[in-house]
């Protein structure tokens, strides 16, 4: 087994693969280009959701897309760019919405999902500090049509213990008196979890550092060392840090990245907006989804964070105002206490999208030391964990990766391998 490992990413999916490897005994690294604020490991709605763990791409979608085109406050927006490689992975993600592709997706992610909550709470056991609410969630729609969709796809979560509980408007109402009376139907999700992002992110660093992990904070890496198939080091603002086994774990950064090891992986930014509420204004006890919206609701220790939005074709962390107003209204209209004209200070994080909306777990197609944990979409803090196990599984090798190897499969970067060629010529 590799005695030292250098994991590139300090977001959710690096830390808890460093935390991981560091209770192996492997001695740990981890370089990261920010100075710790972690990005979208940090901005989004906090939600350990198996319940939802399917593909972006979907049945359907390409006509939901043409149909929001035209609001630039639409959960879904495509932000028109010139970029080759933006223009490939839209046609790919196109490619991808039919239903044979959308079943497989879903059904690895069940796979991949069975031992997500009890992860978290292995975390808890450990000593990692955190914000962890066991509320469940609410699922909360304008018509009964739109849940038995919703209904449908989280059905085969049932054989993992992830039920959803269909519910009348004023059931829902019982449990959530914040919700309005255009809210007609819902789905009850009672093993769904959340964390503030936020203290998950601090409590995986500050108990790394005590299981003696290294950190390089404000490291970009411009560099990578080869020796034929093998990485011997990354290079890192004026420092070569060398080790025996890499991990990619940079979120949207990743696809740069990959390339620099030798093999182009289709990673692309997608980026969703959110803000926090501090007013009181409204009140909540679960996590509740406002289906048509595509907006989560988070209750978190004095404050309610709302997140949601889809925009391809962005590059960086500017904020669209007509996308804050969008979740604004779309609060409104499922929290009738919350205010229509309210003015909140927004953020944005790039989640690492993929063509077919599965993450990239596992080693780099010639590479013999190099692995990827990215590509997790919208389920970042979700898979972190089992993301973590199956990455250590591959560091030890022998037994320990032979059994993560089905639920692994379907997400490993040799999907991409016929797309190599093609790719790299034009990026």
């Amino acid at each position: 087994m590799p005695d030292h490992a250098v994991i590139v990413g300090a977001g959710v999916i690096g830390l808890a693969t460093a935390h991981r490897l560091a209770l192996d005994g492997l001695s740990v690294t981890v370089v990261d280009a920010t100075r710790g604020e972690a990005g979208a490991s940090v901005h989004n709605a906090g939600w350990i959701v198996p319940i939802m763990s399917a593909p972006v791409p979907a049945p359907g979608m390409i006509g939901k897309a043409l149909r929001w085109m035209a609001r630039k406050d639409s959960p879904l927006y495509v932000r028109p760019t010139p970029r080759p490689e933006h223009v490939r992975f839209m046609l790919s993600m196109l490619r991808h919405c039919n239903p044979r592709d959308f079943q497989h997706g879903l059904e690895s992610l069940v796979s991949l999902n069975e031992r997500t909550v009890s992860l978290f709470d292995e975390y808890e056991k450990d000593g990692v500090r955190f914000e962890y609410h066991r509320t469940g969630q609410l699922m909360a729609f304008h018509t009964r049509e739109t849940m038995r969709e919703y209904q449908a796809t989280a059905a085969p979560l049932e054989r993992i213990g992830h039920l959803a509980v269909p519910l009348s408007g004023d059931e829902l109402r019982d449990l959530e008196p914040a919700l309005g009376k255009q809210v007609r139907a819902g789905l009850q999700c009672p093993q769904e979890r959340h964390v503030d992002p936020t203290s998950l992110v601090k409590g995986l660093t500050a108990r790394c550092r005590e299981l003696g992990v290294r950190f390089l904070h404000n490291r970009r890496v411009t560099d990578i060392r080869h020796r034929g198939p093998a990485v011997t080091a990354v290079v890192a603002g004026d420092e070569e840090i060398h080790g025996d086994v890499f991990v990619l774990a940079a979120g949207a950064h990743t696809g740069p990245l990959a390339r620099k090891a030798g093999f182009s992986l289709p990673i692309q930014p997608g980026k969703g907006y959110g803000f926090d509420d501090t007013t009181g204004s409204v009140t909540l006890r679960h996590a509740v989804y406002l289906g048509e919206a595509k907006v989560a609701v988070t209750p978190l220790s004095g404050r309610l964070r709302f997140a949601g939005t889809m925009e391809f074709g962005s590059f960086d962390a500017a904020i669209d105002p007509h996308r804050l107003r969008g979740i604004v209204r779309s609060a409104h209209e499922f929290l009738p206490g919350f205010a229509a004209g309210a003015r909140p200070h927004g953020w944005t994080g790039l989640r690492p999208m993929t063509p077919d909306g599965l993450p990239v777990i596992g080693p780099l197609p010639g590479k013999d030391n190099v692995l990827v944990a990215s590509g997790h979409c919208m389920l970042g803090v979700t898979l972190a964990p089992v993301t973590a196990e199956i990455i250590a599984a591959q560091v030890k090798g022998g037994q320990g990766a032979s059994g993560t190897t089905a639920a692994a499969a379907p997400f490993s970067p040799q999907r991409f391998a016929s797309r190599r060629a093609r790719t790299a010529r034009t990026d």
